[in-house]
Parts: structure tokens; sequence; C-alpha cells
């Protein structure tokens, strides 16, 4: 048996190059680029509970986000957890921080939370079949892990 390659392999570094322009999009606010990280028959359900199916339902509930509170807002995702269910198909975790969320009484907060995606190779690329993003409560919010308070 050959070792196994060190450091992230193509696969691994194709998630991240998704991940970073899903990030990217959601900073520039471009509802359509935000869409095209998911496949042709991808879906979304929001922290509300709404879902999105295919690329067109998608980008449809994402831009109401987007001409609501999330307009302006700003996402930092990094990456908790990768795993390869297939060399075709992988299950990716990220913790999540949105600031610039302008709630009902017009002041500014932060959201924190988590995404869960399922992902799907498509040529050299790889794309969201599946997103679940959730949000913590406040209680939540303030452990970072179980058993440690955030700073």
């Amino acid at each position: 048996m050959s070792p196994r390659p060190k450091g992230p392999s193509q696969d691994e570094h194709a998630i991240r190059t998704t991940a970073a322009e899903f990030v990217a999009a959601w900073n520039r606010n471009d509802v359509k680029a935000l869409a095209a990280c998911f496949t042709y028959d991808g879906d979304l359900m929001d922290p509300a509970g709404r879902v999105g199916r295919g690329r067109a339902e998608v980008e449809k509930l994402l831009a109401q986000a987007w001409n609501g509170i999330l307009k302006g807002s700003q996402i930092t995702m990094p990456q908790r957890h990768l795993r390869f269910l297939r060399p075709d198909v992988a299950i990716a975790d990220y913790d999540c921080e949105i600031s610039g969320v302008h709630g009902n009484d017009g002041k500014e907060t932060i959201l924190r939370g988590h995404i869960s995606g399922v992902l799907s190779k498509e040529g050299d690329r790889w794309l969201v079949v599946s997103a679940r993003p959730t949000l913590l409560s406040p209680s939540q919010a303030s452990v970072k892990h179980l058993g440690e308070r955030r700073a």
C-alpha cells in the first residue's frame, strides 16, 4: 500500500475553490454567481425552511434574501470538515459569520451559524447539490465548540 499524499488533494482544492467563489459572490452581492455555485438541479433550504429546488429557484430564494436583511452583508465561511462519500460526491461543513445584517428595527447585527453542503464533481468543478444553512441562537452563538466559550 502506497503512503497517502500529504496536503490537500486536487479535489479538496477544487472544493475550497468553489467555497471561495461562493464567499466572493456573496461579498459582492452577486446572486447570479451565488446560484452558479449550485448544480442545475441543486437545492437550498434556508434557515426559515424555505426551499429552492433547481438553480433558478435557488437564485430566486437568494434574491429575496438580498432584497431584505442580507442586502450588503458580508460572509466568512471557514471549512470545518470535509468527507468524500464517493470519488465524485462530498459533504462539507462550514462555520459562517454574516456581518452587515439589518434587522426589522434597522439595527445592524452579526449572524453566526453553520452550513452543511453536499457537493458533486462535474468535470473539473465541484458544485453544490444541496445546502442547509442554520443559524445559531444568541446563546449558542456565544459557544464556539461544546465546552468552549468565544472570546
